[in-house]
């Protein structure tokens, strides 16, 4: 399939396949979350009395913290494991409720965050050693020796970095599509990829395009009303400028967070699902 014909099919799945708006928002947000402080705020009032802050409510604040990162996190992979199966199902005319996608999710997102979990040193050691050696170089030999590693690094870890996300989004479909165990996923997308990696590109290629798409319609629907909304803070106040946001912006932005997980998901599966068919 081309990059315009793999676009065209995650958006006509998109459009069509309404119970996977849900999965799509929650996998769009990805790591929208920020769970650190804002630094700008102003001291709490036991530090500004001078007074240590309550170890009760510190404890109480982190496991707070800590439940509400534990419920993205499955909800997260939840909605991945139900994007893949969903769009399987879609690409062949089938449909999949909300109900059947929750279940689906509560499947498979333990494997999916086992191999989240098993690349996560991968990317993480990559930059370390490159960012390092960068620093390194700078430190020993100065500006024009760090440069010149900064630009090796920039070659060498872009394509490295980019082949990781592609053998994770392969190892992701064979451990829901095929029900294989992370560590097993991960070794046959391995295989999988080696000789593939002008396929990889070329979807990831569509799914940028895809959500460059999206995000420009999206602005062009948005932006207006937006503009319309704060206009109407004039005439109705502040509540009434609220009111009318929830009921303009957060369904538009729903939607397109919706349609921006759909495509991700959509082109890899349909592009893996082309080449086991082939």
């Amino acid at each position: 399939m081309s990059v315009f014909d793999l676009i065209k099919e995650a958006l006509r799945i998109a459009r069509t396949h309404k119970s996977l708006w849900l999965f799509g928002f929650l996998a769009g947000l990805g790591g929208g979350f920020n769970f650190g402080g804002g630094g700008g705020g102003q001291p709490a009032p036991d530090a500004v009395a001078g007074v240590s802050p309550d170890p009760a409510r510190v404890v109480l604040v982190i496991i707070v913290a800590l439940a509400v990162i534990a419920v993205f996190v499955v909800l997260k992979f939840l909605a991945t494991g139900a994007l893949i199966e969903g769009v399987k199902r879609a690409r062949s005319n089938g449909s999949m409720s909300m109900r059947e996608g929750f279940r689906e999710g509560w499947a498979h997102w333990g494997v999916l965050f086992r191999v989240a979990l098993l690349y996560l040193p991968l990317y993480l050691g990559s930059v370390l050693v490159l960012g390092g050696g960068c620093a390194l170089v700078f430190r020993a030999a100065g500006t024009p020796a760090g440069v010149v590693a900064a630009g090796i690094a920039v070659l060498v870890g872009v394509p490295w970095l980019l082949t990781l996300y592609m053998w994770q989004a392969f190892a992701e479909r064979m451990a829901v599509l095929e029900n294989r165990r992370a560590l097993d996923a991960i070794a046959k997308a391995r295989l999988f990829l080696h000789g593939r990696l002008q396929s990889g590109l070329k979807l990831l290629v569509a799914a940028f395009l895809g959500v460059l798409l999206i995000s420009v319609c999206a602005f062009l629907v948005i932006a207006p009303v937006a503009g319309i909304v704060v206009a109407s803070g004039a005439l109705w106040g502040f509540v009434g400028a609220i009111g009318l946001g929830a009921l303009t912006l957060v369904p538009l932005a729903f939607v397109a967070l919706a349609f921006t997980g759909i495509m991700t998901s959509s082109v890899w599966t349909i592009g893996y699902l082309a080449q086991v068919e082939q």
